[in-house]
């Protein structure tokens, strides 16, 4: 029984990333050796007894027994595996995805030994390619969104050969086959990555994006402000929010619906969409105008709020003398003490006044400081 470190882990450490997770397959094993020796096995998903998953005794890292695959049915877990003994690495991993990810590394005495890489993975890997290792590649619809998806996070280009499987794919209709759950699941790892732009492009090359959401069309300007987010490193709802300022109201929603997107992406989208336009009027909008927008958007609920919306309007429309003149509104606005003025009126009176000595600070403010703005988009 050989134990070998595979996938992802191999590819991040030739990368120099710390792997997130290490995946082992064992070769030459069975259930019960694997007991025996004091593995615990797991159930992994509906399928786990099929793909037999161990947990380490010590390190609880899971391991999982090598296996060869058949395609018997539609869908990404229309699949029979064979989890012989007699199953080599190298049939293990021939059924994986990509060459960059049908690397290993055995363990031997406590270590890690020399790469096995019958795909040439390593090669792909140095000149920053995404290829499939075989024809089979078609067979898993899934992995035409992983490999999209790779493309965001690894910064890599696609394999001629492997687009043109992907648009087989496509025009094969093997899309709908995934869950929605499945590719929501893809396209927000692919919003974290560090080059999400990649995963659009990958999608529109091959026809993907009009199979997936045909009803919507991210416009350029939403992709390269997603791009821009993804440069300052934001969290995956500010990069949802900014791919999505393009798109109407009822876009939105319907994404959202189709998808199942948690409801702070969307809440943050909507809030985008609903506001913006105002934000893109900074510059003419008046001492009223301006507190409107500062109590739509939650500044007096949340400095983090504000400081977040402001980052994402900065980011759409790259007009930073907007946000400054919107901070400047709001710093106006904190100058009132609210509280005085539960000492002197009642009821709804108290908002009113409040709303009022806002106001005025606000118009000083502008007219004290005064306040130029220079376009540098349209």
């Amino acid at each position: 029984m050989k134990i070998y470190l595979v996938g992802g882990a191999v590819r991040d450490k030739l990368l120099g990333i710390h792997p997130k997770d290490n995946d082992w397959v064992v070769v030459g094993g069975t259930q019960e050796e694997m007991i025996k020796q004091g593995f615990k096995p797991i159930l992994t998903s509906e399928h786990a007894k099929d793909i037999p998953v161990f947990l380490h005794p010590e390190t609880k890292e899971e391991h999982a027994l090598a296996r060869s695959e058949q395609r018997i049915g539609q869908g990404h877990t229309g699949f029979v595996f064979d989890i012989s003994p007699t199953i080599t690495i190298t049939e293990d991993l021939k059924r994986r995805d990509l060459t960059i990810n049908a690397i290993a590394l055995p363990l031997e005495d406590g270590k890690l030994g020399e790469l096995i890489d019958p795909f040439n993975g390593k090669t792909d890997l140095d000149k920053k390619i995404l290829r499939h290792i075989t024809p089979a590649f078609v067979e898993d619809p899934l992995r035409l969104i992983r490999t999209a998806r790779f493309a965001a996070c690894l910064g890599f280009q696609i394999a001629e050969e492997t687009m043109t499987l992907m648009e087989q794919m496509v025009a094969d209709k093997k899309l709908n086959e995934l869950s929605m759950e499945r590719i929501w699941k893809e396209f927000e790892r692919a919003l974290m990555g560090a080059y999400p732009e990649n995963f659009f492009a990958a999608l529109n090359k091959c026809g993907a994006d009009s199979a997936l959401y045909p009803f919507i069309k991210f416009p350029g300007f939403a992709i390269e402000a997603l791009q821009r987010s993804a440069d300052h490193k934001d969290p995956a709802p500010v990069r949802f929010a900014v791919l999505m300022h393009g798109l109407t109201k009822e876009e939105i929603l319907k994404f959202c619906k189709q998808f199942n997107v948690p409801n702070p992406y969307r809440d943050l989208a909507l809030l985008t969409n609903r506001y913006l336009l105002q934000f893109k009027q900074a510059p003419e909008l008046d001492a009223e105008k301006l507190l409107d927008l500062l109590t739509n958007i939650g500044a007096f609920y949340s400095k983090e709020r504000l400081n977040e919306c402001l980052h994402l309007f900065e980011l759409c429309i790259q007009e930073p003398s907007f946000v400054e003149r919107i901070q400047q509104a709001y710093q106006a606005a904190k100058t009132i003490n609210t509280k005085e003025f539960a000492l002197h009126y009642t009821g709804h009176e108290i908002s009113i006044r409040i709303k009022m000595a806002r106001i005025a600070a606000i118009e000083k403010s502008i007219n004290d400081k005064g306040f130029t703005v220079t376009c540098h988009n349209s």
